[in-house]
């Protein structure tokens, strides 16, 4: 891949801006619906699209709380954003006590649009000379747990971008 190529994918990639807990839609959704939504906010981030298999796997293993009468909400888009953005990374289980720690001192919107709002500013940093320290003295614990998690994700989709584009490039024998 060229280095042009490269900074212009990761321009694009830098763009991207996840949405906060108003713009996602406040009125309750059917499975399909959600993923729709969910692959729909994601696509840009290359994320492996959701499936009604993962959806239901996600509330039997207690990782995302179970829907009413098969209506999804606000919240169990968020939810599903996380766990949609983090599981390429880390365990499901480790993704479901992520969530507890974040929620724990503070309403799951809060901590949704806290989490959102880090990883736009770090998307929006990608393409930048010089990225901000990942660490501050002052952060709280889960502060530098989000913040970390949230490199490894765009470390991750850097890294399967470029091989991608490299084997794509690659002549073939």
């Amino acid at each position: 891949m060229t280095e042009i190529k490269f900074n212009v994918w990761l321009t694009t990639l830098a763009a991207v801006r996840l949405p906060l807990w108003q713009e996602l839609p406040e009125f309750d959704l059917y499975m399909d619906q959600v993923i729709t939504e969910t692959d729909r906010y994601l696509r840009p981030l290359s994320i492996e699209p959701l499936t009604k298999s993962m959806v239901n796997s996600y509330v039997k293993r207690n990782i995302i709380h179970r829907p009413e009468k098969k209506h999804y909400t606000r919240a169990h888009l968020a939810e599903i954003m996380i766990v949609s953005l983090f599981k390429a990374v880390f365990p499901l289980e480790t993704i479901h006590s992520g969530i507890h720690q974040a929620v724990r001192t503070t309403t799951p919107q809060l901590a949704y649009d806290q989490f959102i709002e880090r990883i736009n500013t770090e998307l929006a940093q990608l393409d930048q000379p010089a990225a901000t320290p990942l660490f501050s003295s002052t952060d709280a614990t889960h502060v530098l747990t989000q913040k970390a998690a949230i490199r490894a994700i765009l470390y991750q989709i850097i890294s399967q971008h470029t091989l991608a584009t490299t084997q794509k490039d690659a002549p073939q024998a």
